[in-house]
């Protein structure tokens, strides 16, 4: 068991203004209530920390709630609507971008997906100079436990292998693409290097069973403020 952390990691993907045709709406959050949302946790009794800062802690060095921002797939957005907003907060995040797609938009089983548009090397090595951490996501975003274990192998090694070349750091955190994972599945997430892995699962992070099955809340067009801070208790 994690020791026992007063911490919520919350999961986002994309964020934006306009609506894109055909998204998937938890996969959704509007610019507006992103703000909302950031600016009740500046004002309130959370502390927005980094996962690493939240997997270091100790039980006697938790003092307060605490809040972890995670992203996943690396949208292009983050790098000029997501991290302004973030740095204006003095916020801290990590994601996990899909690098067979970097500057690129992503495709997967024929169906191109024109609203997003995957991180570029240059703006994922900015961000990371500028203190935000990156995590991997495989390589092509498929589901581990459906392919072959050596395909499973090629995609958790070579995505953490590739951002470790772009960036000259250590990628110690994963993220399971569409939260699908099991027991083969995180013995080759171990076994590449990583320290811990994050699930689609919602809880706190203090009821994760291991440090490769850590919990968050997803954060979905639906959530107004209301909903939002009603996920936090």
């Amino acid at each position: 068991m994690l020791k026992p952390f007063n911490i919520n990691i919350l999961l986002y993907h994309q964020v934006g203004e306009i609506l894109p045709n055909d998204i998937n709406l938890d996969c959704f959050c509007t610019t507006s209530e992103f703000y909302r949302q950031m600016h009740f946790l500046k004002q309130s009794n959370y502390k927005v920390i980094s996962l690493y800062e939240a997997l270091a802690f100790n039980s006697q060095e938790v003092d307060r709630n605490y809040i972890v921002l995670t992203f996943d797939d690396g949208c292009e957005k983050f790098y000029d609507t997501i991290f302004p907003i973030l740095d204006s907060f003095n916020f801290t995040a990590t994601i996990y971008p899909i690098t067979g797609f970097l500057g690129k938009f992503f495709t997967q089983n024929g169906k191109h997906y024109p609203h997003l548009k995957i991180l570029s090397e240059v703006m994922l090595q900015e961000l990371s100079t500028l203190g935000v951490e990156i995590g991997a996501h495989t390589v092509n975003h498929h589901k581990l436990t459906r392919i072959s274990k050596s395909d499973a192998e090629f995609q958790v090694n070579y995505s953490k292998d590739y951002l470790e070349q772009l960036l000259g750091k250590q990628i110690h955190s994963f993220s399971y693409p569409h939260g699908d994972y099991n027991d083969e599945t995180i013995s080759i997430v171990k076994e590449s290097g990583f320290t811990n892995a994050l699930t689609c699962k919602s809880g706190f992070a203090h009821d994760a069973p291991s440090f490769f099955e850590i919990p968050r809340k997803y954060i979905t067009y639906f959530d107004n403020i209301d909903n939002f801070i009603h996920k936090l208790n």
